[in-house]
């Protein structure tokens, strides 16, 4: 979970872990202040001091998390070279990200869409990581010049997304960052050209 520094001796990161718990359990729209309030043991108006609503709140979680995130994979896909191996990369962040800390993936997964247009203008999302990603492809020739990258990330975007909720819904089993490079493989396979 993403807290400010500043904040990690107040009761916010208790109001936070407890926040994704309840909007992963039950959504937003049906967790109510006192719920997290009481989830995490403080006082509504401890709660208040930090955000005016839940959904400042859960806006708040989603885009600390989502730039975090965005970061780890950009480091993740670039500590292998070329497209297949930045690929192994782009699946191993999203396996690492799930399996290290489930109950904010699962948040991240479920809330995003409803939240993507109260993200920060210029905010750089996962997607951007895999464009930019693609692009070098298409520069080093692994990709021909007339590749679509935005339908290509969509894709890979798409498949990662899908596995992890996979994971979540108990359709896939055991740890994915053992099965990371074999999805990583399977992602190269689905944007080469041939």
């Amino acid at each position: 979970m993403i807290i400010d520094e500043s904040k990690q001796d107040t009761k916010l990161p208790a109001i936070m872990t407890a926040a994704v718990r309840l909007f992963v359990e039950n959504g937003v729209a049906s967790t109510t202040i006192r719920d997290i309030a009481k989830a995490a043991k403080v006082a509504e108006g401890t709660l208040y001091r930090h955000y005016d609503s839940k959904e400042e709140l859960a806006r708040d979680i989603l885009q600390k998390n989502l730039a975090t995130f965005s970061e780890f994979l950009d480091r993740k896909a670039r500590e292998k070279s070329g497209l297949a191996g930045r690929l192994e990369g782009v699946a191993t962040a999203f396996a690492e990200a799930y399996e290290d800390n489930q109950d904010v993936a699962r948040f991240i997964l479920f809330s995003h869409a409803a939240e993507m247009e109260r993200l920060p203008k210029g905010m750089r999302l996962p997607r951007h990581v895999i464009v930019d990603l693609l692009k070098e492809a298409v520069t080093a020739k692994e990709l021909p010049a007339s590749a679509d990258v935005d339908l290509l990330q969509a894709m890979v975007i798409g498949a990662c997304s899908r596995l992890l909720l996979a994971k979540a819904y108990g359709e896939v089993k055991g740890d994915l960052r053992e099965k990371a490079a074999e999805v990583g493989r399977r992602l190269a396979k689905l944007v080469e050209a041939k």
